[in-house]
Formats: structure tokens, sequence, C-alpha cells
């Protein structure tokens, strides 16, 4: 509204019903000439006040009437549907498009949404988790405007397991249901409610299709496995956990600090480890299970004597176990490092970066911030060390959206343009309080890599645990399924929690790669040319394989003797001396 008087600005407006002695029932506070006032939500006769140093300098009628308002939306939904409406209306502050009993009062607590100034448009609204005869309405305040019917039908699912799994085991489940945003599957007592601690769950929106995998608890006995929508289970399938059988089969001697393998078979899951231990339980060398390899590489104590091969679960069960004795070996061993003075990455093979520019990690580590760190070792990587062409994929959390589990595709598959690369890089700035989305990120990468012909390397670059309720470790497994050449390698940054770099490190043996722990910038930039760094094997005279590791791997010790080692479909043969320290350098 606008007015004549001396003082343009000032003052403040009331609008007040027309009858004498009534209250305020709105204002505004005059900044400018006009200025704006909301109109009471009640329709009727009011009067417009204009006071300046707290004396009414002017007043005007003003009658409010009724506005109109409309809804549109689909007649019936499912249960938890999230649906598109339309709307029109007078658009008040805090104009809201709700849920209303059908005929009655709105219902507090239901998904709604405020128009934001618009006097018409469009949105997405969530029905109600209850089916029944409801009503969209416009709500202006405590007064509807406008309602539109819709009749809310029940849900349900179907789930598809097998009948039974292993303790711990991974099985693929197939489901048909709503797919309503939030639905998720996960483990259920038989007959009752999801509960946390049986298995893990994953949200149905990570679904290849309609298939995911998950993996059960170590508890045996019998469950469900659930789909859930709305807090409530709308389908279910039985499923037996029962009893793990692992075998292990090692050499029952082996010589002092030199590496051997030991074989496993049966229902071995990922997380689960051998390791030696000593009559008195002290812990020597262990390595995780891949599910994927029949065997893992242990390296002998220094020390001789009598000791034992463990396999234990990821949730501490002991499944088998065997006599192991460490003796000195009549020849001195000698030693093998194996280097390489260029990545052997090509254009049909690809890296992919998954950066972590969560909250965390803008603390600072040395008086620099952690994502400075990062950024400033990523654009080294990609300028320095991965080769020119070489398919590149980087993908970024945290960065653009506070208290969320976003993940984006900043650079999607291409050949690496190293200038281009790092500018992008550079731009990235972490965000306080976004959140750490590991398992929705690395499972981004099925799709992020599909198409690449050659191996695929995925590197998670991160300074914290997962935050998102993601499952990494399925996320893992099903990018290990594919049938694809790729190895996952973790790198922890400033990582404080030995249980979780524990995990991490099991998560990259589960996606054959390896776990580098990185303290400060220099550990970092090592760390992250390690994890593009060729793999190799090393075959003795029987073309056995004796040992693996990376290029630029500290020595390996081996008996005396003639060996090759095999990397990137190339070999280099070498002969150990016993005593000395041979480098064997990779073409």
């Amino acid at each position: 509204m606008s007015w004549n008087a001396p003082q343009e600005t000032g003052g403040l407006l009331e609008i007040r019903p027309d009858q004498e002695g009534a209250r305020r029932v709105s204002y505004a506070y005059v900044r400018n000439n006009p200025e704006g006032i909301e109109a009471p939500e009640a329709p009727g006769r009011y009067v417009i006040v204009y006071l300046f140093e707290r004396a009414v300098r002017a007043t005007a009628p003003l009658t409010v009437v009724m506005p109109e308002a409309s809804v549109s939306g689909p007649d019936t939904v499912g249960a938890g549907e999230a649906f598109e409406i339309k709307w029109s209306g007078p658009a008040s502050r805090n104009d809201q498009i709700t849920w209303a009993q059908r005929g009655s009062a709105f219902i507090r607590g239901s998904s709604y949404g405020y128009v934001q100034g618009a006097e018409q448009g469009s949105r997405s609204l969530r029905a109600p988790a209850e089916p029944g005869e409801y009503d969209i309405i416009y709500r202006s305040g405590d007064t509807i405007l406008a309602r539109h019917p819709v009749t809310v039908g029940s849900i349900e699912a179907t789930v598809s397991v097998p009948a039974r799994i292993h303790a711990g085991g991974s099985i693929e489940v197939a489901f048909e249901g709503p797919n309503n945003t939030g639905d998720l599957i996960t483990f259920a007592d038989r007959g009752g409610d999801a509960r946390r601690g049986i298995g893990s769950y994953s949200y149905v929106g990570n679904a290849s299709g309609n298939k995911l995998t998950l993996r059960a608890g170590e508890t045996l006995g019998a469950y469900d496995v659930v789909y859930v929508s709305n807090d409530s289970v709308i389908g279910r399938t039985p499923i037996d956990i029962v009893e793990a059988r692992v075998g292990i089969d090692g050499p029952s001697e082996v010589q002092s600090r030199m590496r051997f393998s030991v074989d496993w078979s049966g229902a071995g899951n990922a997380g689960d480890l051998i390791f030696i231990v000593d009559g008195d339980g002290a812990e020597y060398s262990y390595s995780y299970v891949d599910p994927n390899e029949p065997s893992v590489e242990l390296v002998a104590p220094a020390n001789v004597g009598d000791y034992r091969l463990i396999y234990r679960t990821r949730g501490g069960v002991t499944l088998a176990e065997e006599a192991l004795a460490v003796v000195l070996s009549e020849v001195p061993p000698g030693e093998l490092v194996v280097t390489q003075r260029q990545v052997t990455l090509g254009s049909n093979d690809a890296v992919e970066i998954i950066l972590d520019a969560s909250g965390s990690m803008l603390q600072r580590l040395g008086g620099e911030r952690r994502i400075e760190i990062a950024k400033r070792t990523l654009n080294d990587l990609v300028t320095e060390t991965i080769p020119l062409g070489t398919g590149f994929v980087l993908r970024v959390f945290g960065h653009r959206e506070a208290d969320s589990c976003r993940t984006d595709l900043e650079i999607p598959l291409a050949p690496l343009d190293p200038t281009t690369t790092a500018k992008t890089i550079s731009g990235i700035n972490a965000m306080n309080l976004a959140r750490t989305p590991l398992g929705a990120s690395i499972a981004a990468a099925r799709s992020d890599l599909a198409g690449v012909p050659g191996q695929r390397v995925l590197i998670v670059l991160t300074d914290g645990e997962e935050t998102c309720e993601g499952d990494a470790a399925s996320a893992i497994e099903a990018l290990r399924s594919a049938g694809w050449d790729i190895r996952i390698n973790i790198v922890g940054f400033a990582i404080g929690d030995a249980d979780l770099a524990r995990t991490f490190e099991s998560w990259a043996a589960a996606g054959g790669g390896a776990y580098f722990e990185a303290t400060n910038a220099g550990d970092l930039a090592a760390a992250m040319a390690r994890a593009v760094a060729t793999p190799y094997a090393v075959l003795d005279e029987e073309d056995q394989t004796v040992s693996r590791g990376l290029t630029g791997d500290d020595a390996i010790v081996l008996p005396p003797g003639d060996y090759r080692v095999i990397a990137a479909g190339k070999e280099v043969p070498v002969t150990v001396v016993s005593g000395e320290t041979i480098t064997a350098q990779l073409p």
C-alpha cells in the first residue's frame, strides 16, 4: 500500500478489525513507500492504520475476501508413492500443499511442500504411508482453500532369495515393488520386523535392474529377507543362515622371513582373514581373503619356532587352523625389488578417482587443510604420473550441498586431458557438514566405468567412515562380480581409527586392490602413486607364483634361484643371489 505523509519511511503499518479497541492482526515496518503488508487470513472488514512515533497519522478501510485456489493431481496413488501435483493460489507466505483426511482437517506430520511465492506451479508430493481416503489441500495459515480427493491404495512387494546362505555370505536378491524413495531390502526375524544386526541392507534405488546384493550376518538361525517401504514390511521371503565351513592348506614348514601361500576353500567371505599366531597368541603376518582368489600370501616371522595358521571370519569366529613351523634357511635368501619408470596404463584402460570433499576434509594438517593437500596431490597425479590419453573419471562427494549424501560425477569417462582435469580439481572445495556416501559413490562406478575395454583402477581417497548408511562392501562385491578387470584401492588420509583402517583394508582386499595409509602430504603423494602402480607376479622355475606386489613396493625375500617377473603382459627374467638385493626393471 502507499500513502501521502511528511514521513516517507519509518513508522508502522497495522491492520486491525473494524471495531473499537480491536488489536492488530498484521503489521509491517515502513521502509519504503509504497510498502507491502500481509492481509489477514480471515475474510471481513478491517482498517489499515499508519503510525509514526506511536501516533495514528492516517487510516483507510479494507475489505478482505476469501482467495481462490486449486489443486489437481491423480485420483489414486500407492502408499508412500511420490507423484506430481499442480496448484494455483494466492501464494501467501508459508502457504503449503499438504494432506488432510477426506473432507476434514489437515494431517500434522504428513508430507508437504511450500508454494514458495509462486501463484501457480507443480511439485512432487509423497503419499501417506497408510492406505485410505485423503485430500490433497492448499493450506494458507489454518485455512484450507482447495481440496483434491485421492485414494491411497495399499502396496506390496515380492522378494526372491535362495533358501539358505552360509554365515557371513552374500546373496543376490531379486525383487518387485513400488520403488518408492527410501525403500530398502534387509533382514528380519522370521515373521517379524526388520532388525539391524542380522545382516546388511540396501536401498532399492541402488539396485541394478531389480537385483541387489545383501550380506548375511554370522548369527545362525531362521530369518526373512524383507522389502521395507515407509518403515513397514510389505514383502518377505524366508532364509536360513547356516554354518560356514572353511578349510585351509598351507605348508607345514617355512623358512624365516620367506613369503609363502596358503590355500583356502569353502564358504569364505570378503573381510575374513588368514594370519599367523605364536604360542602366546601374538599375531604376525595376515592377509584378507579375496573371494575371487583361492589363496593368500603371508610372510613368515623372523624368529624360528612353532606357530599356527588361523582362518578367522570378519565377525571374529575361527573356522580353521593348522600348525606351522618356522625354520632357518640353509642358504641365506636374497631380496628382489621390482621397479618401473612409467605406469603401465593405456587408452584402453581407465582410472577413476573418488574424492572425499566432506566437512572433515576442512581440518588442518600441518597448517594446511586436508582438501588442499588432496587437490595438490591429485593435480600432480594427473599431470605427472597417469599417462596422457588414459581413460579418466573423477567423482566427488561433499562439495555441493551441506548435510547431504549426494555424489557427483565431475569428469565423465574420457581420455585424460591433464590441463582441464587439473583445472576441475582445483575448483573443488570441501563443504562443512557435508556427509560421506562411500557406498553410493563406489556403486556409481559401475556406470562411470561401463564400456572400458581394458583394466579399470578405482581409487577412493577419504579421511572418514561412511555416514550415509551405504554398504561399500556390497558395492565392491558387485563391481568385482561384473566380470571386469578391476582393482579397487582405498587411500585413507589421516585415519586415526585403527578399526576403520582395518575395515578399509578388508574392502580393498575384496576389491582386488590394496589399502594405502597416509598421515601427511608426502605419504599421500606416495600412496596415490602406488594406487596406480603396475601389479606384478613372480614365478619360479616351475611356473608357480611365489609372490605378488606392486612396482615400487619394498623388497621381497626369496630363496636364491632363477625367476620371472610378469607384469602387464610382459616378463623380465631375474636371478636372485644369496645375501644380495636384486632390482628388476620392468619395461
